[in-house]
């Protein structure tokens, strides 16, 4: 029997990286899918690339919307039904020194990467606690656990989603609702191809990247995903709170 046969899941941030990778496995796993995206092009190219394995909805909009977030989870259940399992994925990031940083893009990372989980974690819970179930697995980084230079912003962010994590999860604690966060390293998706890009140093950021890793590489998307499932399923059952690093041992020293 699959993990997650029936279960209705929204994925924030679902169109590309780790987001549709997630959307994937729960697909694969018998989940019914739903997912949020900002460009409406991607949304549905992910979603017919999602459909061939199952039943996969696609909602345009932006998370640090209220309106937006409501709706996300209110149309999410509609299409899937009530939903077991929220992934607070959706996320930017801007890699630049605080003095040169604008307070327009502070402001945007705090709300799409923080606020933006922390509005559909308000709105998905009351319906899982009325039913007395779920889980919640928040998409932090290990950026969120050790400050990195040049990334106030995203730390700050993703720091913040780390403690958001562990209060929630301490609210709902022994009423049905499980809340964790999976703290990823590099991992080879878009928004590392952009960093890489925005660089100017070619190949050699890649090597300068991974050579401060200790197992030498990025992640794969799939890698996040699978301890994103995990921390879904019922084989994590006993834990809730938790940051799970998926960094490739970055944080380890």
């Amino acid at each position: 029997m699959r993990r997650f046969d029936g279960a209705a899941v929204l994925v924030t941030g679902g169109s590309s990286g780790i987001g549709l990778a997630t959307a994937q496995a729960f697909l694969e796993e018998g989940a019914r899918v739903a997912i949020t995206g900002r460009d409406e092009k991607r949304l549905r190219k992910a979603r017919a690339d999602l459909s061939a394995l199952g039943k996969a909805v696609a909602i345009r909009g932006d998370v640090s919307k209220p309106v937006d977030a409501k709706r996300f989870v209110a149309q999410a259940t509609r299409s899937l039904g009530s939903l077991d399992v929220l992934v607070n994925n959706a996320g930017i990031y801007i890699n630049r020194p605080i003095v040169e940083l604008t307070e327009s893009e502070y402001d945007r990372v705090l709300d799409i990467n923080l606020k933006g989980a922390w509005l559909c974690t308000k709105y998905v819970l009351p319906g899982m606690l009325e039913r007395g179930r779920g889980a919640i697995v928040n998409v932090a980084s290990d950026s969120g656990l050790v400050g990195t230079a040049g990334s106030s912003a995203y730390c700050a962010s993703k720091g913040g989603m780390v403690l958001l994590t562990m209060a929630v999860a301490l609210e709902v604690a022994g009423r049905g609702v499980r809340v964790n966060a999976v703290c990823p390293g590099e991992v080879d998706t878009p928004m590392l191809w952009a960093e890489a890009e925005g660089s100017g140093k070619g190949d050699a950021y890649y090597e300068e990247l991974f050579a401060a890793i200790p197992m030498k590489r990025a992640a794969k998307p799939e890698e996040v995903a699978a301890a994103i499932l995990f921390l879904a399923s019922d084989e994590a059952g006993f834990m809730t709170g938790a940051a799970m690093s998926v960094d490739g041992g970055s944080t380890a020293h």
